[in-house]
């Protein structure tokens, strides 16, 4: 994987110490449940062997957003296709300790509920399969309507709606990119710590010494050691990760060098923890009945899910029980970051670093990780209106490539120009995603669904960002702007984002990660 050039990486100038202290537990700090209800569903059916009499005890609250897992191709011996949604909530409102709020920071102080790393887990009863796909936290989304936290923001942000955050969390998703979410779990960070600590910690090689004063990772040794839940947190939540090359060894960490791609980085990172927890539950919870049942309780006394996913969690663990973690494909939808760096602004409002889609590539990463996904429907008509202030002659040139791939289009116009560099938005009246989503495979760059009441039935438009092009641009990067062969539809030659980056749905660990490894 290539890195970005350092004018191009994210900004990571260091704060006052005062601010680092303030802020050692940020915002956004967990990706627990990315772990642990993998581990609940596939790392070996007889752990729920000790939890038969206790999986009444999971805490449920129900969510409008789910939809009803179907009985298609998908379906065997009366399970489901289906899409688990797991979400690591950061909320300190269960606090209660001095040591908890020391570490973790005061919830009189840092209220509200953000959720870091969002994974959807697919399951397939027919093959016993399951993929693993990552939606980076910073990718800029419509939030659903009434979201407490306004009509836009990074997906994370979704989660900020009280006891509806994950119904809002699940809705964002789904209108978003088309995804149907079918159960959800939600888990806080400190029972991520005790997991792991009930596990007796998880081993990983780390080839060089790593640093993060934000998330308070520390490791100063090389090599295969064990961590435990405090040290564990860290590492999987570590986006201002520096590093200690070799023949640099500068005496104040601080001084070490960053790594360029923080949270696209750490999604690769968590990816690999997962694969050493998985692991660690498979050989040392299984063989252990102690250390089993010291896990299910420390399991169950921390997440929420919905019911019917808890009413046959016994039948999951029966069908995939006997899965090997390794084997689980991790995807992360592709993103590009856009510039400026640390001060993007939409609609007057700033959002710091922020993210845009990536299509086509987003698109053939959710088909890979889920063939059934994106079920398309041909709307009755397309308009196209410019959003990027160039006024009409852009949306003329989109309108004429749509129709060219046959699409029912209609007059061309103009709408509200909300910021220099915008996505795409692909708006469809609520309910009708099937139609967004084909007009979505047609267009190139930063392109995202986006439901508005006030689109008519039937009718899809087209706000045009600044980064898009239609099908038949040479390239699909939507860094590209050059000019179409003239065998090829009109496309529009929008610059893309500025700092941009563009990720992979299998992005290579960096010489510096950690890696799982055997005591």
């Amino acid at each position: 994987m290539s890195h970005p050039s350092p004018s191009h990486a994210r900004s990571h100038g260091r704060r006052p110490a005062s601010d680092r202290f303030s802020r050692r537990w940020p915002r956004r700090v967990l990706v627990s449940v990315n772990v642990v209800v993998a581990l609940a569903l596939i790392a070996g059916g007889s752990v729920f062997g000790y939890a038969r009499l206790t999986l009444a005890s999971i805490h449920t609250r129900g969510a409008s957003g789910l939809s009803a897992a179907g009985s298609g191709p998908g379906s065997y011996g009366g399970l489901s296709a289906e899409n688990i949604l797991l979400i690591g909530n950061q909320t300190r409102s269960e606090l209660t300790s001095p040591k908890q709020i020391a570490e973790f920071g005061n919830p009189k102080l840092l209220s509200g509920s953000l959720s870091d790393v969002v994974m959807i887990l697919h399951l397939d009863p027919r093959d016993r399969s399951a993929s693993l796909l990552s939606i980076p936290r910073d990718l800029f989304s419509p939030m659903p309507a009434g979201s407490p936290v306004g009509p836009w923001g990074k997906i994370d942000a979704a989660l900020n709606d009280g006891a509806n955050g994950a119904n809002n969390m699940i809705k964002a998703i789904h209108e978003d990119f088309g995804i149907e979410i079918n159960h959800y779990v939600e888990l806080n960070f400190d029972g991520f710590m005790q997991t792991v600590n009930a596990l007796g910690g998880v081993y990983m090689d780390f080839p060089e010494r790593l640093y993060d004063p934000y998330s308070l990772l520390g490791i100063y040794h090389t090599g295969c050691q064990l961590i435990h839940g405090f040290q564990a947190l860290a590492l999987v939540r570590a986006r201002h990760l520096q590093y200690d090359p070799p023949g640099v060894s500068p005496a104040d960490p601080a001084a070490w060098p960053h790594d360029p791609l923080s949270d696209l980085s750490r999604i690769v990172r968590d990816h690999e923890f997962l694969k050493a927890l998985l692991t660690r539950a498979e050989h040392e919870g299984l063989s252990n009945p102690i250390t089993a049942v010291r896990f299910v309780h420390a399991l169950i006394n921390q997440i929420v899910m919905d019911p019917g996913l808890r009413s046959q969690l016994l039948g999951l663990v029966g069908r995939f029980g006997h899965l090997a973690s390794a084997s689980i494909p991790t995807l992360t939808i592709p993103v590009t970051t856009a510039g400026p760096l640390n001060s993007y602004t939409y609609g007057g409002v700033g959002y710091g670093d922020v993210d845009f889609p990536d299509q086509p590539a987003d698109w053939n990463a959710i088909k890979s990780w889920d063939a059934g996904a994106l079920v398309t429907a041909r709307p009755d008509q397309v308009v196209v209106l410019d959003g990027t202030g160039g006024g009409v002659a852009p949306a003329q040139v989109v309108t004429s490539a749509l129709g060219h791939d046959g699409l029912p289009m209609g007059t061309p116009g103009l709408a509200t120009v909300e910021a220099s560099t915008t996505e795409t938005l692909v708006q469809y009246h609520p309910g009708q995603e099937a139609m967004g989503l084909d007009v979505l495979k047609e267009l190139h760059g930063a392109v995202m669904l986006d439901p508005v009441a006030a689109v008519p039935a039937g009718r899809v438009v087209v706000d045009l960002g600044t980064a898009v092009s239609a099908v038949g641009e040479p390239s699909a990067s939507p860094a590209s702007t050059a000019a179409p062969s003239s065998s090829a539809p009109p496309t529009t030659t929008a610059p893309a984002p500025s700092g941009v980056y563009t990720g992979h749905a299998h992005n290579d660990l960096t010489q510096f990660d950690p890696r799982p490894c055997k005591s």
